[in-house]
């Protein structure tokens, strides 16, 4: 089963700004659009981000695929593009129970999943 290490930059998600606190703390501030923006019934608030993958497959840093804000209806209508925020890389793990996990690359025809050889001093350590 793939998983996926995703990496976004939050500044460039829509009324994003890095702000400094009264206590010398960097803070993100999100002025984000009621469209944008998902309150759930618990009181919590939801940004979604959809995921996609790349069409010319990997880049020259590995990622497999793109993460963004999703566009609206009307977005889509008047052509308009957001901002990629992010990539993301596939990891696959040979078992669950054992090994790190072994990238694979999506530009390759055939996938074939590699197998990682674990050394471990001590196995009563968790590997991660």
């Amino acid at each position: 089963m793939p998983k996926y290490n995703i990496s976004i930059n939050a500044l460039a998600i829509q009324g994003a700004q890095r702000l400094t606190s009264k206590t010398g703390k960097d803070c993100l501030v999100i002025d984000l659009d009621a469209s944008r923006i998902q309150r759930h019934q618990n009181g919590k608030l939801y940004l979604n981000l959809e995921m996609s993958e790349n069409r010319d497959g990997e880049d020259q840093y590995g990622n497999s695929h793109r993460v963004a804000e999703p566009t609206t209806k009307d977005e889509r209508a008047a052509k308009i593009q957001l901002p990629i925020l992010g990539n993301a890389k596939t990891f696959y793990f040979p078992s669950e129970s054992q090994g790190q996990p072994v990238r694979q690359t999506t530009t390759a025809a055939p996938r074939k999943v590699a197998t990682a050889a674990v050394v471990d001093e001590d196995s009563s350590e968790i590997p991660w």
